[in-house]
């Protein structure tokens, strides 16, 4: 197995323990209050950003030196996918930020009605 298949696999168990990770750590999560669980959620996110960022470094390393491409746009076989898929996550934790600035002024507006 050479160097990027290898690295391919490292990346694919890293996603899937992410999301397991993810999926047992939001069960756990509901005795935290909404806010700590949606700051929760915004790290998982990242971090899975971060592995498909890796992942398409990795696709791009291999694009050039092993099927000797003279670069790598979208159109390249594996490319459009993972950037489809790092916007969604970013989709997603930018939607994550919205609710968590939203909880963080309505708390602040029920604190100032309470003084």
């Amino acid at each position: 197995m050479d160097f990027t298949e290898r690295m391919k696999q490292v990346f694919d168990r890293g996603l899937e323990s992410s999301r397991d990770l993810f999926s047992k750590a939001r069960d756990k999560a509901q005795d935290l209050g909404e806010r700590g669980v949606l700051k929760f959620e915004i790290m998982q996110l990242e971090s899975q950003a971060e592995k498909l960022m890796a992942k398409l470094g990795t696709r791009v390393y291999e694009a050039l030196t092993q099927e000797g491409a003279d670069s790598v746009t979208t159109g390249t076989s594996g490319v459009h996918d993972l950037i489809a898929e790092i916007d969604q996550v970013e989709n997603r934790v930018r939607e994550k930020e919205q609710k968590l600035a939203q909880q963080k002024h309505a708390e602040g507006e029920e604190s100032q009605s309470a003084e």
